[in-house]
């Protein structure tokens, strides 16, 4: 499936003319093939997020049902073929943001940073480098390209995007993170976001480490940098000496009379769900 359009056509259960008559829709009018919308963002609490007291939205760009198809194959059946490091959690099989946060458990100092514009900053031809380098021929890899990008970049709101996105980064900077790992640090990228931890204090490496992912193409948002030791909140979960919680407005929602049934139970379903995790875990 890595080496010619027809062998990825079979593994994906579809026609090699499906495929390639895909691709010439979208480099005719990407538009026709997927749906926009502006998606409000949001805090911990759930509430919208404001800059300036307008609140912030990301773009969604969903494909529609005939691309969402192909795309959902191409990362069942060819992208979760490719073996990335474990420290990757964010689009992976069977992992998730508690399972990020309990890669981390048991250290007390963290350095947390955010990818800022991550997915459109991860352009189409870092994507077909990618695949190449995991041994995609260029057509091959062209292709798949072709059918996961839009405008030129990775969108929000595709089944492929986080797995591909996680690809780029891994091109680009598996070697620093083996050299941070090597050096006693652990390490976990969840999609955006970019954790460190140590059971020993690191904090002057941290300019070095921002740099060199910065020389390395990726986008720093030093709003949502910093490095900390106390109880820090890793993709949303506390992460403490001994184990893992959920947030305390969790616990709140849980419990609020206000809230439908249905909002309560989803906060006790995470509440129980991290729990389960953290007792794994020990």
């Amino acid at each position: 499936m890595k080496k010619r359009i027809k062998d990825l056509a079979y593994t994906l259960r579809l026609s090699k003319s499906l495929l390639n008559n895909l691709s010439s829709q979208l480099d005719q009018d990407e538009s026709l093939l997927y749906r926009n919308w502006d998606e409000p963002k949001t805090d911990e609490f759930g509430l919208p997020r404001l800059e300036n007291g307008v609140a912030l939205t990301r773009p969604i760009n969903a494909p529609v049902a005939k691309l969402k198809l192909v795309q959902s194959r191409l990362l069942h059946n060819v992208l979760y073929e490719i073996n990335l490091p474990k420290y990757f959690y964010g689009g992976m099989k069977k992992k998730d943001a508690v399972l990020n946060s309990r890669h981390h458990q048991g250290n007390k100092f963290f350095f947390l940073t955010d990818l800022k514009d991550f997915y459109p900053s991860v352009n189409s031809k870092s994507v077909e480098k990618a695949l190449r380098y995991f041994g995609f021929y260029p057509d091959v890899a062209r292709l798949i390209t072709r059918l996961s990008t839009r405008g030129g970049c990775i969108p929000q709101g595709c089944p492929t995007s986080s797995f591909l996105a996680s690809l780029v980064v891994e091109h680009s900077c598996s070697d620093l993170f083996n050299k941070y790992q090597n050096e006693g640090l652990k390490v976990s990228i969840y999609v955006d976001d970019i954790t460190i931890s140590s059971p020993v204090d690191f904090k002057p490496k941290t300019n070095e480490i921002i740099s060199e992912l910065r020389e390395r193409g990726l986008k720093i948002n030093f709003s949502k940098t910093h490095y900390c030791s106390q109880n820090p909140v890793v993709t949303g979960v506390v992460v403490k000496n001994n184990g893992i919680c959920a947030l305390p407005h969790n616990y709140d929602c849980a419990k609020e009379p206000e809230r439908s049934q249905a909002s309560r139970n989803g906060y006790l379903q995470r509440i129980n769900y991290i729990e389960r995790i953290a007792k794994n875990a020990s």
